[in-house]
């Protein structure tokens, strides 16, 4: 099969794309098309592609432009805000897993103030009543002093947390 090319065939195109056809364009080039069946052939076709790109215009209207430049600055702002949260996210997760090594840790180090607190767990419901003098009860005071280092190591997390948070916050992009 032989491809046959028109050099008329641009000026053509151009003629129906801008709306010159038939009546903006001069006679020669609608003698030309009424002889040449190339040419003929891109009238009726790029009129048809007119035709269903008004109607697919008309079924779907572009957006107001002040709309679509609302909603493409809340998605900037979303991304933004995404974006400054994500190393609090980070300091969030850290500060949880942690405390759960932290607690963990501080579980198998003491592990005999745990069994003890266990065991006096299980002896509540057998136990006298509660009376408020009795926390400074020299037994009682002992086993709160002990836990002084878990009241440091809490302060100490609290203190790292704090300044990762900070740094996170202030840190130049």
């Amino acid at each position: 099969m032989k491809d046959y090319l028109c050099e008329q065939e641009s000026a053509v195109l151009e003629a129906v794309e801008s709306g010159r056809w038939p009546h903006g364009c001069d006679d020669e080039l609608r003698t030309h098309v009424a002889q040449c069946a190339i040419c003929a052939d891109v009238v009726l076709v790029s009129r048809i592609l007119q035709q269903e790109k008004q109607r697919a215009e008309a079924d779907a209207p572009l957006p107001a432009a002040g709309l679509v430049w609302w909603k493409a600055q809340l998605r900037a702002r979303r991304e933004a805000a995404a974006r400054a949260a994500e190393p609090i996210a980070w300091v969030e997760r850290a500060a949880g897993l942690f405390g759960i090594v932290s607690l963990v840790a501080l579980t198998l180090w003491r592990w005999d103030l745990v069994t003890t607190w266990i065991d006096w767990l299980a002896d509540l419901p057998h136990s006298a009543p509660f009376h408020p003098g009795s926390l400074w009860n020299p037994g009682v005071f002992s086993l709160f002093q002990s836990f002084g280092l878990l009241i440091v190591l809490s302060a100490s997390v609290c203190l790292l947390l704090t300044s990762l948070v900070l740094y996170f916050s202030f840190k130049e992009e």
